[in-house]
């Protein structure tokens, strides 16, 4: 059985440890490719994806080879199928072979295509081979019903491998598969990464620690803040009276009789209004500002209090300063009705009468000035 030296386990060791290092899936080939190399020296090292039933290689290699030509690819499509290893397939899945393991010298040169067109122009007596394990399956029967694609090292010599550099790979191969794959990961976490960022600007956002700092901020946000409160606070800090809001609101939900869910801040500036609505996560000690801006009328603000459609309009009209008698007339009502919708109000905020129902009101909907009339 064939032993590594110290020296040859001294490399394996850091070119493993350089693998785990990479984190670029477009220049992973070429880095283990150049690691390769280096243990195992080959004329012409390849990475390649591999599609089986489709006869298709799609080949890397490094940058001082110029690739194979567009008569090259031709030939390896149309003698795909003598191959060896294709032919060998199943068994060649599972370790690094060579093509000697399966042809003597002699059949393999009788190979017209695979030999006489394609590997002896290229000076190339032996190839050695292996794939990585497929994150799908190890058994071919399961990759080959989907024609997955196959990953794989193919190192060529104007001589044979020894079994020093069969083990060298073999040790390899599992390490080389395990980086690829977390190198894969890495980039769908980037990817996901961005997508996150993209989707929470388009929230207009703010992220908050428990003393009240900006962790995160959508650009409409600031545009938002600073348009709706008197000073401009950059986005470090918030504004105090948007601060003093969120603490007030933490402690009512924080009481052991807190609501299921606080009512909004509404802020209203320029005929529009800001609505800011608040989550607390109590657990990573960060709050969250959903900002969104609207134009609402007044009308339309009472009716998120659950009154009916004539009650709104009655209470409406109340804000305005009429009275029952014009308010009947405008909505073309008795002012007995009137009175009925007004007792049906008051129960409904559980008030007593006007002002108290206009100063419930405001408190309820969080209107800071009047809204816009409409």
């Amino acid at each position: 059985m064939e032993h590594l030296t110290s020296n040859d386990t001294q490399r394996l060791l850091q070119a493993i440890q350089k693998l785990y290092a990479f984190c670029d899936l477009e220049t992973f080939a070429v880095n283990a490719l150049t690691l390769l190399n280096q243990l195992v020296p080959s004329d012409l090292p390849i990475f390649h994806t591999t599609f089986v039933r489709a006869r298709k290689i799609s080949p890397t290699f490094l940058p001082d080879f110029p690739g194979f030509t567009p008569e090259t690819n031709r030939v390896i499509h149309q003698s795909f199928g003598e191959h060896p290893l294709v032919q060998h397939i199943p068994q060649t899945l599972q370790g690094v072979y060579q093509i000697s393991d399966f042809l003597s010298h002699q059949e393999f040169h009788r190979l017209e295509g695979l030999y006489q067109q394609f590997l002896r122009p290229l000076g190339v007596e032996e190839q050695i081979t292996f794939f990585l394990p497929n994150s799908i399956s190890d058994s071919w029967h399961q990759v080959s019903q989907i024609d997955a694609p196959l990953i794989g090292v193919s190192l060529h010599r104007p001589q044979r491998f020894t079994e020093r550099d069969r083990l060298i790979l073999n040790l390899l191969r599992p390490h080389l598969s395990q980086a690829h794959s977390n190198v894969q990961q890495y980039q769908r976490l980037q990817q996901d990464l961005s997508q996150l960022q993209q989707t929470l600007n388009q929230l207009d956002l703010v992220i908050l620690n428990a003393q009240g700092q900006v962790q995160r901020i959508a650009p409409q946000a600031i545009v938002w803040l600073e348009t709706y409160f008197p000073k401009p606070t950059g986005w470090l800090q918030l504004p105090e009276h948007l601060w003093a809001w969120v603490k007030h609101q933490v402690m009512v939900i924080q009481s052991p009789d807190r609501p299921k869910a606080g009512l909004p801040l509404r802020i209203q500036h320029d005929g529009k209004q800001l609505v800011i609505r608040l989550v607390v996560d109590l657990i990573a000690e960060q709050y969250l500002l959903l900002l969104e801006e609207q134009t609402l009328s007044l009308l339309q603000s009472l009716d998120l209090l659950g009154l009916s459609q004539r009650e709104t309009e009655v209470l409406f009209w109340v804000m305005q300063g009429k009275e029952n008698k014009a308010i009947a007339a405008q909505l073309n009502v008795s002012p007995s009705t009137v009175r009925k919708h007004l007792e049906s109000i008051y129960h409904k905020l559980g008030v007593q009468n006007r002002t108290e129902a206009i100063a419930q009101l405001l408190e309820k909907l969080g209107v800071l000035n009047p809204l816009p009339l409409g």
